[in-house]
């Protein structure tokens, strides 16, 4: 056996060992789909936006699923305005229908984005948005996955061409294995 069949080995053994990295990788990634809706004031209808500033207003986060099992968040952004004395008050309701402000951590306001939550329904267009996302991610990691499985598998057999080529060019290690084998 030659040292560049040797290098060989261990190189397959090692091109086979991150092909089963990347597919545990590819196969075992979750997805991280998140909607964020804004509320502003009580009795007002959710919005869907983009981004919510969590430092200034009041957010409640909710685990949703998808019909097939598939897991998502929901991020209710509860606006907050700024009062007479330049703190920044959300709006709620109590349990006994009374409206109020106050600043979002309070535990009036942190109730009242409880109940909100527990009532929010998850819309038909939701749920579909919801799975077109997941799946766009899977395949986006899918895709991931396999060019990096691709370039790791080149990069080992432009390994084993070059120290092919280098062994070939030393004669004297050519040379040297070849007297073993007689």
């Amino acid at each position: 056996m030659t040292i560049f069949d040797g290098m060989r080995r261990v190189a397959a053994v090692l091109s086979v060992i991150a092909l089963n990295a990347a597919a545990v990788v590819i196969w075992s990634e979750k997805p991280f789909v998140e909607f964020i809706y804004e509320i502003d004031g009580v009795d007002k209808p959710p919005v869907f936006v983009e981004f919510c500033e969590f430092n200034v207003h009041g957010a409640r986060s909710l685990g949703r699923e998808t019909d097939d099992g598939r897991t998502y968040r929901v991020t209710l952004c509860f606006l907050a305005h700024e009062s007479t004395d330049g703190r920044m008050l959300v709006e709620y309701k109590n349990a006994d229908g009374l409206i109020g402000r106050n600043i979002p951590r309070s535990d009036e306001v942190q109730q009242y984005m409880r109940r909100t939550g527990e009532l929010l329904d998850q819309t038909p267009a939701e749920l579909l948005a919801a799975k077109k996302e997941l799946d766009k991610q899977r395949r986006s990691y899918r895709v991931t996955g396999a060019i990096f499985t691709l370039a790791v598998l080149l990069f080992f057999w432009l390994f084993m061409q070059i120290v092919g080529v280098m062994l070939n060019s030393m004669p004297a290690l050519r040379n040297n294995n070849s007297g073993e084998n007689k």
